[in-house]
């Protein structure tokens, strides 16, 4: 019996193996993709923390110096930093171009 005459006899099971296939093949693909293209992070907040002077104080009103730096990324203002000052307000705003506050 070759492989049409299977096929014809079993649609189903022809449907199945066909999809399981598809499903393996596509599988892979994402699973590769998702290994070589994988980010750390968010490369801007990264960018904020190493500015922000990690003492921890959390005088801005965020536990750590890596909360505040995830909450500018999402829209908190640049001036919440009392340790760091107008130097760290300056280099924030000149990374996120915008206006100094």
């Amino acid at each position: 019996m070759n492989l049409y005459e299977l096929i014809a006899q079993y649609p189903f099971l022809a449907a199945l193996l066909a999809l399981l296939g598809l499903g393996v093949a596509f599988g892979a693909l994402l699973g590769f993709a998702a290994v070589r293209f994988k980010t750390e992070g968010n490369p801007i907040s990264e960018q904020i923390n190493d500015i922000l002077p990690q003492t921890q104080c959390g005088q801005c009103g965020y536990p750590g110096c890596r909360p505040y730096s995830e909450a500018i990324t999402e829209g908190e203002a640049i001036n919440r930093c009392p340790p760091g000052g107008e130097a760290t307000i300056a280099q924030l705003a000149a990374l996120l171009d915008v206006e100094i506050i």
